[in-house]
């Protein structure tokens, strides 16, 4: 078989960019692994990630490529992976989502954890690219309605739309599950009174006057994608109160 990690480094030097302990730990690693440059080319990608996208390394390299060249069904997200990368590269700290593609050599629809994180230069002074690891979503907290069973699609545990606190979009989320005042304020521990008026706020934000414009509004600035924290607690009581509700998925 041709040398996976030779051909990454051929004709393309990029590579030189990853220190060889992570190449080393990526190449051994049974989890997807890889590299990306500024501009969301790949770099690497490790034979675990070559076989989650169902690609033969021997006939196809990713190499020098962006998401939507590649001969997989993760082409048509391409721009919300681009988009993962850029604000990976903005806000400096690990970012985390997640996706719900046809996956393996059956391509079977599972949902995976991707983690990206941004890498410097040996000074430390200028971000060259995004590291990003693929897991299996096993976390028996998430609600299965949401996640397992689903269109391909993708869910973010990071705001999308800067403009909202974590509170309001605590808030948000439970609105696009079609939750009311009452039930909305039962899970925030709050008064139904101040969820109306944190309602009108975001809507002032968002610039709409009723809910038909706000689930418009959230679908086109990916907001409908967003999860919030609290709901990966295993206490948390939005797992019983989305128990027949599931979030919709779209491309």
């Amino acid at each position: 078989m041709k040398d996976l990690k030779e051909s990454h480094a051929n004709p393309r030097k990029k590579i030189a960019l990853i220190p060889p302990q992570l190449l080393f730990l990526w190449d051994s690693s049974a989890e997807p692994w890889g590299f990306k440059d500024i501009n969301s080319r790949y770099i690497y990608g490790n034979l675990a990630y070559y076989d989650l996208l169902n690609i033969n390394p021997d006939t196809f390299s990713i190499i020098g490529l962006l998401d939507n060249e590649l001969p997989s069904p993760i082409a048509d997200f391409a721009s919300h992976f681009q988009q993962h990368d850029r604000q990976t590269i903005e806000k400096k700290d690990r970012l985390c989502s997640i996706e719900i593609h046809p996956y393996g050599k059956d391509q079977i629809m599972l949902p995976y954890y991707f983690d990206k994180y941004p890498l410097y230069d040996k000074k430390n002074t200028e971000c060259v690219g995004t590291i990003f690891h693929a897991r299996p979503v096993e976390n028996s907290s998430l609600p299965g309605k949401l996640i397992f069973n689903a269109e391909p699609g993708y869910f973010l545990f990071y705001s999308p739309d800067p403009i909202f606190t974590t509170g309001e979009l605590d808030i948000i989320f439970c609105l696009l599950q079609r939750m009311s005042s009452k039930l909305i304020a039962r899970f925030l521990s709050l008064t139904p009174k101040t969820i109306e008026n944190k309602i009108q706020i975001i809507y002032e934000k968002a610039g709409v006057h009723s809910s038909y414009e706000f689930i418009n509004y959230c679908q086109k600035n990916n907001l409908d994608r967003y999860l919030p924290q609290k709901i990966l607690k295993q206490e948390s009581t939005v797992l019983d109160m989305l128990s027949s509700v599931c979030l919709p998925c779209r491309v």
